[in-house]
C-alpha cells in the first residue's frame, strides 16, 4: 500500500511533500484510514474533483448536516444543522488568507497565546495545509475516495517547512480529522515527531459558537471550585459558580477541566467533549466589542496550557466530540419531523 500523492503544487503554497512512509504497519500506525488506490492531483483535472476544492463541504445525507473546512489553517468554517449554524464568524474576520479567520474553529499550534519566538497562537493557523483524505458524502452514496468508513470526512495534514522552521525548529507531521456522523461532529487532532530528539507544544482549539444573545446563554459543566486565571484582571481565581454566564469582557483559563460542557442558548445547546489529551478550558468573550460581533459568540476552548511532550518518533492525539440540540433532542431530527 502507499500513501496518497498529493505533491503537485506545493512548491507554490511552501509545503513541502510528506515523508514517504513504506509498508502496511507504517501506515496503520500514522492514519485512521487505509487509500485503495493511489491519487494524484497532477492527474485529476475534474473541476470537482474533492481535493481540489477550497473550501470543502462534507454533508451527512440521513441527518441533513454539512461541515465546511478551508485549507487556510485548516479551518473548519461552518457545521450547519437543519435550524442552526453551530459556528460563527465575526463581522471583522478577514478573509482573503492574509491572516487567520477570525471565527469558526481556528487552529492553535504549536504555541498558545503570546510568544517571542513565533505570532500569537501559532503558525498552523496563518499557512495551507493539503487535504490528504477525503468523503464528501454519506448515508449510502459516497463521493471521495476515503473507503475505510461510513461517516463523511476531511483530513488535512500538516508538515514543517522553511517557514515554520525559522519559529520553531522541529520536524513534524501534524493531522487534522474531521468527521461528521449522525449528528456529531468529531475534530481529531494528531502529532508526529519524525526528528530524534523529544520536543513540547501547546495548542488549542479556539472555537467560535454561535449564540443569539450572549446576556442569555449559561455554560454549564464541573466549574466550581476550579482554579482559573482572570485573564482580565491578571488574578488567579477559585470558581464559585456550577454555571457560567456572560456579562463582562471574559478571558478566563481553567486549569485541568476535561470533562464535558454544555453551552445553552434557550432552546438550543451544544455538548463540547474533550477525549485524551485536551486538560484544560478556555472561556472568550470581548464583550462590548461591537465590531467584533461579541453579541452572538462565545469562544469555548479546548486547550492545553501545559507544553505537552513527544518523544522522537511518537505520536500525540486528543479528539474533541460536538454534538448540537434542540429543545434537548439531536438537531438533525428537525429535519425529520
Amino acid at each position: 500500500l502507499r500513501t496518497p500523492t498529493l505533491h503537485h503544487g506545493l512548491a507554490a503554497s511552501g509545503l513541502r511533500p510528506p515523508h514517504r512512509r513504506t509498508g502496511a504497519a507504517s501506515l496503520m500506525a500514522s492514519s485512521p484510514f487505509i487509500p485503495t488506490t493511489e491519487l494524484s492531483e497532477a492527474t485529476s483535472k475534474e473541476t470537482d474533483h474533492p481535493v481540489l476544492k477550497d473550501p470543502l463541504t462534507i454533508k451527512d445525507r440521513m441527518t441533513n448536516e454539512a461541515v465546511t473546512v478551508q485549507r487556510h489553517g485548516a479551518c473548519v468554517t461552518s457545521y450547519k444543522t437543519p435550524s442552526y449554524d453551530v459556528f460563527y464568524i465575526r463581522p471583522d474576520a478577514v478573509r482573503d488568507g492574509s491572516k487567520p479567520l477570525s471565527g469558526g474553529v481556528p487552529f492553535c499550534f504549536p504555541q498558545f497565546g503570546p510568544s517571542d519566538a513565533m505570532q500569537q497562537h501559532g503558525f498552523a493557523r496563518n499557512v495551507n495545509w493539503t487535504c490528504v483524505d477525503v468523503r464528501e458524502e454519506s448515508a449510502g452514496g459516497s463521493r471521495g475516495f476515503s473507503y475505510s468508513r461510513n461517516e463523511c470526512r476531511a483530513i488535512y495534514e500538516l508538515f514543517d517547512t522553511k517557514y515554520s522552521f525559522k519559529m520553531w525548529p522541529k520536524k513534524f507531521q501534524a493531522r487534522y480529522s474531521v468527521d461528521l456522523s449522525a449528528g456529531m461532529l468529531k475534530l481529531d487532532f494528531r502529532v508526529k515527531n519524525l526528528g530524534a530528539s523529544k520536543f513540547d507544544f501547546t495548542a488549542a482549539l479556539h472555537t467560535y459558537y454561535a449564540v443569539r444573545d450572549i446576556d442569555q446563554i449559561e455554560i454549564r459543566g464541573d466549574f466550581k471550585g476550579r482554579t482559573y486565571l482572570d485573564k482580565v484582571s491578571g488574578e488567579e481565581k477559585v470558581e464559585d459558580r456550577d454555571t457560567i454566564t456572560i456579562k463582562e469582557m471574559t478571558d478566563s483559563v481553567y486549569y485541568g477541566m476535561n470533562g464535558e460542557v454544555e453551552l445553552v442558548d434557550g432552546d438550543r445547546s451544544v455538548t463540547i467533549q474533550p477525549v485524551d489529551k485536551w486538560g484544560d478550558l478556555v472561556i472568550w468573550n470581548p464583550y462590548g466589542e461591537d465590531a467584533m460581533g461579541y453579541k452572538n459568540f462565545v469562544c469555548i476552548e479546548n486547550a492545553c496550557i501545559t507544553p505537552q511532550v513527544v518523544e522522537g518518533g511518537e505520536w500525540w492525539s486528543s479528539t474533541v466530540e460536538i454534538r448540537p440540540f434542540l429543545n434537548g433532542d439531536p438537531a438533525f431530527l428537525a429535519s425529520m419531523e
